[in-house]
């Protein structure tokens, strides 16, 4: 249980590595803040997690819904410890070679 008292916020965690990484956190003894923008796969994660989790539909591409989404879940859960920026999709740049225009 070495993440017992952590809440953790974690985005894209509705599918994949999110999804896996959210499982293992809970398993450690988070709390555990998942996002995803599809509300169906976002919802068979909540119930996949079970209590503990608090899911938010989000798309982390709107930097104000972002900021919203994220206060609303501070209210609930209190502060972040742990930020797992999971969500994106890879761009056809190099590692380091990626402009701030590319990125956003």
């Amino acid at each position: 249980m070495r993440l017992r008292n952590k809440v953790a916020l974690i985005t894209g965690g509705n599918s994949g590595i999110g999804l896996a990484t959210a499982k293992v956190f809970i398993d450690e003894g988070a709390k555990v803040v998942i996002t995803g923008r599809n509300p169906e796969t976002l919802a068979a994660a909540e119930k996949a997690l079970g209590a503990g989790v608090v899911a938010l539909k989000v798309d982390v591409t709107d930097a104000a819904a972002t900021e919203k989404a994220f206060a609303e879940a501070a209210a609930k859960v209190g502060k972040f410890d742990i930020v797992f920026a999971n969500a994106g999709i890879g761009g056809a740049t190099p590692l380091g070679d990626t402009s701030p225009e590319q990125f956003n």
